[in-house]
């Protein structure tokens, strides 16, 4: 009878792990075979190896029906002979399409049959079995012709003997050619083979034989190989993989060096996995023997083909060769290569690491390039591999990542030997757990299931002298075990001691007290403590009392029973050299151990071998409530102790912003510890230097902190290091008028002087502050001080004029002062008048010629030239030769100067059409002052005071922006407006060049632009800057980082840019190949945060794992959006390939996110993956998400959407009625039952607007929309005549011809107008578009008329005719309809019993004589008369039906009507409802006639769980219908996709989704960010471990993934949110700080 054995792994069936499973297509498998297959499984499903029937397993393979008829069989047949096994055993090894894998039994037969054939030691005999059949042929194409791999048996002994043997192995069959030397081949092999059967790591080599015309290479059968393994890990291998092959492959080609052989093809498809799953080194020294036998560089070389080896003969991998294998290198003749040696030993470190390059970050090296590309850039141009600059992003050691790069050295005496990389890799391999990590989040070893399990009864049968056995009961916090264990020992049954019992250490140094005050529990440190023999201050291998662990865990009530037995609270730890246990406190920020230390006696002012106090150390960890703690505890007296680097705490307190504690000590420190610290200078200057200097993000504390050590006793004179600055002098420069007020009401001089004599009102002209000069002039600042350059005021004022435009008015305020020193020089011998004569003429104001006029100073005549821009001075009544057709205002374009007191100006003059000359006038040089002309390209707008254009309107608003198109001849402007066909005329006096920057601003070279009015220099189109000033003529000054002197520009050659702020997270544009200030080790996927910004746009970021910031062009960044799990993104149209490669995602694909990890790798699921997406957050960019009840259709390129058709076209459209958590669409079909599923990729929304729709412009729109709607304005209100396919409308207006075009996003609908509506006047409508006629503001109508245009007919109260009017200018009174239920808002009044909150039914509107008075009666009940008022005291609420279920509000105390035997907890059903609202409810209990006021209920719904409810099963579930798989009670999940009342959730320890049914879950709250959490009370070990928390830790969440994975940061924690499952979490929402 024939065995039952699966047909997959061919072992026989068993009523255990290899137990009959059935399919539901009727196919068999063992359980152990479906449940790897299940394993790799993206889904529930599972596909029949036989028929690829997909069958619905569910969440476990447990699932499926056993195979009964099997089981019988297997209980009560008994199997044939081992004869009989052996017969077909026989029978399936030499059939050709038979399995590769044999029988357990055939094996243990095979091996007794070795001993007798030359099989011993695991070595196959060659000579002995010479039967070699070929069964299947493996593997890919070869890169040598004639070269084949086959899977292969082979046998020895006489057929019908019983020592006959067949072993399983891989030949390589070479093909035997003419020029082949078959003797020196076989010799060659014969010796590789020797000399490698003892090496190990190796795949055995037994020999070679002869088949037909080829030669058989027998080798061992190996299960795999790495680059399967990695194909397996989606291209990549864990590090823990890495170090393990890394390991095996390093011992195996060290040993094969020592025997003498070189590898020389070292590739991952080469290095196989043994039964034991270790890596292998395979094909080692074949090249060499197998070479291609003529060779044309041998040829040319005439060397013998024995001797000769090069790249073109032995066909090795271009990919993985080293530089001198690609040509026999010979030191005489090539002297580029140093130490140039041919193929060596050396050789195979160059493939070993591109291999590991490979085995690291996935991708081939050279990947893409052809061979002779790869020959170039290791030849020619001595080029590492690419991809090993994406190593070091991978997170493996540095070290493992230096020695890669020390095998990619081209001096091949630089590289590695495999045995110090043995060395290196077993190293490593010890820091990596046994078990492996659950999570990689945590990188902690896995410590076991998720819910809590009760603590080990101690068993008196367990030897009480196991050193392990207390500190296994502490770990599992069986507090009565340590008790009774302890208490055994005490009693003398013990043979070891009770104080090596106690002081007995684990593996790691750690004592069971060590232990239980590492764990945070006071009872087990309690129970310890209760022994008199506990020494309180025993120290663990580190040295460090068990005081220290109690202080990491954060458990004062630890700290506390520690104190109580006396613990020294003065000790120190590293031999009594290192810092104290205040330190160590103060490093964990622990407020209440904190105080339990200093109040038992411990030194708040001890000093470490550092010179930092333990006040340094709280307040440099930003921990302020520790550091108050210190402060009031006597600690006063370290905030002058300086450390290693000067510094004071002090000084950090105001490097780190921390105001609270500055505070405290100045309330709390005596007067001379005050004045003891308040002074010291740091490496930067004093306190109130560094207070003042703070960074525009921290400006508010930095004023506090000048408040607070000002008045303190500060020194206000104190100058910093660098500048010579004082706070005064540094408030004036930043232009802080909040922190010179504080200054100067503190009493500061407002002349005070630096070391060079320098005022602060001059650093605040020179520096264009012009708030603050103002401040300070009014505070006394004298203009007439002079620095050492003999500078006053006046001459600084008058030197910048030509960068900062306000100091020429600031010139003229202080020329008012009676005293005013005009006439000193500098020590450069120059006056005021020498720097204001320097200046273009236009730049002086009228008002400066008289101020200077006032003072005796007069600037030298005006010279003027044709093509100068004049106006009449404001002096000038009537001008000698008259007006001429001009005005006061006018401006003039000098045509002719006649002499030098007559000139020849052309102005345009007239009214209306006469305007459209200009007319040439004669005015004398005295009565015009030049004016700054307005040029070609410029921004310009109308002048405020203008109401009526010389020229007319053309379309456009007072408030157009236009560009000046050219100057005529005459003066007359030309100037262009969006959506103008033509230029329109404009008298320059009506034109006013556009503001469009302040200082300070953030700018862009426009990338387009090709020319620069005043010259680019150094400056390069696309910089970003920030504007340094703004001159007189409006041109700009911008400070770019790269350049010395800041670039001169016009406004117009910029355009602004959102500006870059501290804190903010960036990366470099993908579009930069070399950013400007290098590279430093960082890639277009480094993310990093900018920590300080300098004045020139210089970006200070700081990058993880990097030693120091690095600096950045801020035209090189761009900023990395805030994302957030459930955005909607797609990868970024200006990334080439994503940080990980594509895969099978495109640029069109649209996921949501639902992991972020903290180094900047983000996980995004696509419906049409099973896995998320990795990629870093670089990559993606934000897109808007689709929501439900948008309608879509398929876009037209799509030709196959991803998710199929389902029996749609391209011209299917469809509403949403469900989104899955990975996105995909589920829509709804006019015509169809079932649900569409649509790739969000694949979709478009359709535009939303219907025809007869009204739309208005989106208030958000900015100043203009895409289309001109000046015609129209904002608040107009316009008709969808018409819906296009390209996403446009064609609308219609009441007050328009023809019609508008505009896109659909630049619209939003509006409630439209219907006739039977009551309407009124918009609030503040100045004046209706066609008048009032016979109307007034207060006036109400009904509408009786609605065109398709809008327009709407209005029957007004007391208007005899129909009024026409523009909806735009109405607004609908808002009425309510009878029977309308209804709330009365808080603003009414009460009535009878009444009040705000009542519920009330509508029973009809009030009228005087024909004319609605705004009054409606509602029905109450309980009130038999009607309540009657305005509209504007009720809101609409919905109205309750009959059949719903409703309870009582918490908030009632007494129903209207009485309980009628009922409560709170009553639920009842609505029988009827009066029609005053009245309710009439039915319970199963109680009073048949329960009577309820509507606004007394809440309704009771049993709302459906939906695609995003965090869920768990229902307690009374006890086996789900798809089985529990890892899922339990506890286990907390998210739902990702609800289909047929089936529910798919995602936890947060599982791959793939989980499968039940809806009724087995229940809804629970979902964990949020800033929720206050703490672990579990009574969890033995979180799912990913503890990490540096125990049961006291108290933490907030910062980070929920989609899958209900938690990231928490806890209190006084650094480093990397702690990962958690939801079941091992609980809110704690009174937490203790």
């Amino acid at each position: 009878m024939r065995v039952p054995c699966c047909s997959v792994c061919q072992n026989r069936y068993d009523e255990e792990e290899r137990c009959p499973l059935l399919l539901q297509c009727g196919h068999g498998f063992c359980r152990e075979c479906l449940s790897r297959m299940f394993s790799a499984s993206p889904d529930t499903s599972l596909s029949c190896p036989r028929c690829r029937h997909v069958s619905l397993v569910g969440n476990s393979v447990t699932a499926l029906k056993k195979n009964y008829a099997i089981l019988a069989l297997i209980r009560d047949s008994r199997y044939s002979s081992d004869d009989e096994d052996e017969e077909e055993e026989n029978e399936r090894a030499f059939n050709e399409n038979a399995e590769d894998e044999e029988n357990d039994s055939r094996q243990r037969h095979g091996a007794r049959a070795a001993s007798s054939s030359g099989c011993g030691g695991g070595r196959i005999e060659v000579g002995s079995h010479q039967e070699v059949k070929l069964i299947r042929r493996i593997g890919g194409e070869s890169m040598r012709p004639g070269v084949e791999m086959w899977a292969a048996t082979v046998s020895g002994g006489s057929s019908g003997s019983r020592g006959r043997c067949r072993h399983k192995v891989v030949v390589k069959k070479v093909g035997v050619g003419e020029e082949m030397d078959v003797v020196w081949v076989q010799e060659k092999l014969e010796r590789l083979r020797r000399e490698s059967m003892w090496c190990r790591n190796v795949c055995a080599f037994h020999g070679v034989t002869k088949l037909e015309r080829s030669l058989c290479l027998i080798m061992d059968r190996c299960k795999g190989s790495v680059q399967t393994e990695m194909q397996r890990n989606e291209g990549r291998l864990t590090l823990e993989q890495i170090l393990r092959y890394g390991a095996d492959i390093a011992r195996g080609v060290a040993e094969l060096h020592a025997a003498g052989i070189v590898c020389m093809n070292i590739k991952p498809s080469n290095l196989l996995l043994d039964a034991n799953g270790h890596a292998v080194v395979s094909d080692y020294g074949l090249p060499a023997i197998l070479k291609k036998p003529a060779c044309r560089k041998a040829r040319l070389e005439c060397e013998s083909t024995i001797t000769h080896s090069c790249m073109d003969c032995t066909m090795l991998s271009p990919n993985y060769t080293a530089p001198e294998a690609w040509e026999p290198v010979k030191k005489s003749l090539n002297l580029f290569w140093d130490g140039a040696i041919g193929i060596s030993p050396e050789s195979d470190a160059w493939s070993f690491g591109c291999t590991l390059v490979e085995m690291c970050t996935g991708s081939i090296p050279w990947a893409g390039l052809s061979s002779e590309e790869i020959y170039r850039s290791v030849i020619k141009a001595r080029r590492q591999p690419p991809q090993y600059a994406s190593v070091v992003g991978v997170g493996i050691p540095p070290e493992l990542w230096k020695m890669i790069g020390e095998c990619l050295q081209f001096k091949v005496s630089k590289r590695p030997t495999f045995s110090s990389m043995l060395a290196t890799f077993l190293r490593h391999l010890q820091e990596i757990p046994r078990s492996p990590p659950a999570s990689p989040d945590n990188n902690l070893q896995y410590l076991g299931t998720n819910g809590v399990v009760p603590p080990v009864a101690y068993h008196s049968e367990v030897a009480l002298d196991d050193p392990s056995l207390l500190h296994r009961l502490v770990s599992e916090g069986n507090v009565n075990g340590v008790r009774d264990l302890l208490a055994k020992t005490v009693s003398g049954k013990s043979i070891t001691s009770l104080r090596s019992v106690l002081e007995a250490q684990n593996p790691d140094g750690q004592t069971a007290l060590h232990l239980a005050c590492r764990r945070g529990s006071v009872e087990l440190v309690e129970a310890i403590l209760e022994c008199s023999q506990a020494n309180v201050d025993v120290l663990d291998k580190d040295g460090d009392p068990p005081l220290v662990f109690a202080l990491a865990a954060g458990s004062p009530e630890c700290v506390r029973a520690l104190i109580r037995r006396h613990a020294n609270v003065r000790s120190r730890l590293r031999e009594g050299l290192g810092p104290s246990v205040a330190h160590v406190c103060a490093y964990h920020g622990q407020p209440d151990c904190m105080r339990e230390l200093l109040l038992a006696g411990a030194d708040p002012n001890a000093v470490d071998d550092e010179g930092e106090s333990v006040l340094h150390r709280a307040v440099a960890k930003k921990y302020t409530d520790c550091a108050k703690i210190i402060l009031e505890n006597g600690g006063c007296k370290s905030m002058s102790i300086l450390n290693s680097k000067n510094l004071t705490p002090l000084h950090t307190c105001i490097a780190t912003w921390n105001v609270a504690v500055v505070k405290r000590w100045v309330e709390l420190a005596s007067i001379e510890d005050i004045a003891d610290a308040i002074d010291i200078p740091s490496p930067v200057g004093t306190a109130l230097c560094m207070a003042a200097a703070l960074k525009k993000d921290r400006e508010a504390e930095g004023r506090e902190l000048v408040r607070l050590i000002l008045a303190a006793g500060a020194d206000p004179a104190a100058q910093d290091t660098q500048h010579f600055r004082t706070a005064l002098h540094t408030a004036a420069m930043i232009n802080d008028v909040e922190l010179v007020k504080i200054i100067l009401d503190a009493g500061v001089d407002v002349n005070i002087k630096n070391v060079n004599n320098t005022i602060p009102l001059h650093v605040a002209l020179n520096r264009g502050a012009k708030s603050c000069v103002g401040l300070l002039l009014s505070a006394g600042a004298n203009c007439n001080i002079q620095d050492d350059e003999g500078d006053n005021a006046f001459h600084v004022a008058a030197f910048s004029a030509n960068m900062i435009r306000e100091n020429l008015e600031w010139i003229v305020v202080m020329l008012r002062y009676p005293d005013a020193a005009v006439e000193v020089r500098n020590h450069s011998g120059k006056t005021l008048c020498d720097y204001l004569e320097a200046l273009p003429r236009e730049w002086i104001s009228e008002d400066l010629i008289e101020a200077l006029r006032e003072k005796g100073v007069r600037l030298s005549p005006t010279a003027y030239e044709v093509g100068d821009w004049v106006k009449f001075k404001r002096s000038i009544v009537t001008p000698t030769y008259g007006w001429q057709g001009a005005r006061h205002k006018s401006v003039g374009f000098v045509q002719n100067v006649l002499d030098r007191d007559n000139l020849i100006v052309s102005f345009c003059s007239g009214e209306g059409r006469e305007a459209q000359v200009c007319r040439e006038a004669q005015v004398l040089v005295d009565e015009v002052v030049k004016v700054i002309p307005l040029d070609r390209g410029q921004h310009v707008k109308l002048k405020a005071d203008v109401k009526e254009p010389r020229f007319g309107w053309r379309g456009h608003a007072h408030d157009s922006i236009g560009t000046v198109l050219c100057v005529d001849d005459d003066g007359v402007l030309r100037v262009g407006f969006p959506g103008a066909s033509r230029g329109w005329k404009a008298d320059p006096a009506e034109m006013e060049r556009v503001e469009e920057f302040k200082v300070g601003d953030w700018v862009r070279i426009r990338p387009t632009l090709t020319t620069a009015k005043h010259g680019f220099g150094s400056a390069t189109p696309g910089s970003i800057g920030v504007v340094y000033c703004i001159r007189p003529d409006n041109s700009l000054m911008v400070e770019l980082s790269y350049l010395p002197h800041p670039w001169h520009c016009e406004p117009e050659e910029v355009e602004p840019v959102e500006p870059f702020r501290i804190a903010d997270r960036v990366c470099v544009k993908r579009t930069v190949a070399e950013p400007r200030y290098a590279w430093g080790g960082e890639t277009h996927h480094s993310v990093g945060k900018i920590i300080d910004i300098e004045a020139d746009g210089l970006l200070i970021i700081e990058i993880p794992n990097r030693p120091i910031p690095w600096q950045a062009d801020p035209s090189d960044m761009e900023k990395v959006e805030d994302f957030k799990v459930g955005d909607w993104v797609r990868v970024k149209a200006s990334v080439p390939s994503p940080k990980y490669g594509w895969e099978d995602i495109t640029r069109n694909s649209v996921g949501i996110i639902h992991s972020l990890e903290e180094d900047g790798d983000v996980g995004i699921a696509f419906c049409f993956r099973s896995k998320p997406f990795s990629c870093s957050v670089t990559d993606v960019e934000k897109v808007p998400p689709f929501e439900v009840g948008q309608e879509i259709h398929v876009l037209p390129s799509v030709s196959q959407p991803r998710l199929g058709w389902s029996n749609e076209t391209p011209a299917t459209v469809g509403k949403i009625a469900r989104i899955d958590m990975d996105g995909a669409l589920n829509v709804r079909v006019a015509g169809r039952e079932s649900l569409w599923k649509v790739s969000p990729g694949d979709a478009e929304r359709l535009s939303g607007f219907d025809v007869g729709d009204w739309v208005r412009s989106k208030p958000s729109l900015g100043t203009r929309p895409s289309y001109d709607w000046y015609s129209i304005g904002k608040e107009s209100l316009a008709v969808v005549h018409s819906v296009q396919d390209t996403g446009y409308l064609e609308l219609a207006c009441c007050f328009r011809k023809g019609r508008l075009m505009t896109h659909y996003t630049d619209i939003e609908k509006v409630s439209g107008f219907r006739i039977g509506q009551h309407v009124r006047f918009r609030s503040g409508l100045v004046e209706p578009r066609w008048g009032w006629r016979g109307t007034n503001p207060d006036s109400r109508g009904v509408i009786t008329g609605v065109n398709a245009d809008g327009e709407v007919r209005v029957a007004f109260f007391g208007l005899q005719c129909l009024w026409k009017g523009d909806p735009a200018d109405l607004e609908i009174e808002p009425t309510f309809e009878v029977a309308e239920w209804v709330k009365l808002r808080e603003i009414a009044s009460g009535w009878k019993s009444v009040g705000p909150g009542s519920i009330g039914v509508v029973q009809g509107m009030s009228y005087e004589g024909d004319k609605w008075d705004g009054n409606v009666f509602v029905a109450f009940c309980g009130e038999q008369d009607q309540w009657t008022g305005y509209c504007s005291h009720l809101e609409k609420v919905n109205k309750l039906l009959v059949c719903q279920r409703v309870r009582v509000r918490n908030s009632v105390k007494q129903p209207r009507f009485g309980w009628s035997g009922h409560s709170h907890a009553s639920v009842g059903t609505i029988s009827a409802i009066d029609a005053d609202g009245k309710l009439r409810i039915y319970t199963p209990a109680g009073s048949k006639s329960w009577m309820l006021d509507p606004s007394e209920v809440d309704l009771v719904e049993e709302k459906e769980i939906q695609v995003g409810d965090w869920v768990r099963v229902r307690e009374n579930v006890s086996n789900p219908t798809h089985q529990w798989g890892d899922v339990s009670h506890s286990s907390i999940g998210v739902v990702h996709r609800i289909e047929d009342g089936d529910l798919w959730v995602a936890f947060c320890f599982l791959d793939r989704l989980w499968l039940c049914k809806a009724l087995e879950m229940e809804r629970i709250r979902a964990f949020k960010i800033g929720d206050k959490v703490k672990i579990r009370d009574g969890l033995v070990a979180p799912r990913w471990g503890w990490g540096m928390e125990t049961h006291a830790s108290r933490g907030e969440v910062v980070g929920v993934d989609a899958n209900g994975k938690l990231r928490i940061k806890f209190q006084w924690r650094e480093g990397r949110p702690w990962i958690g499952d939801p079941a091992d979490i609980v809110l704690h929402e009174h937490d203790d700080q």
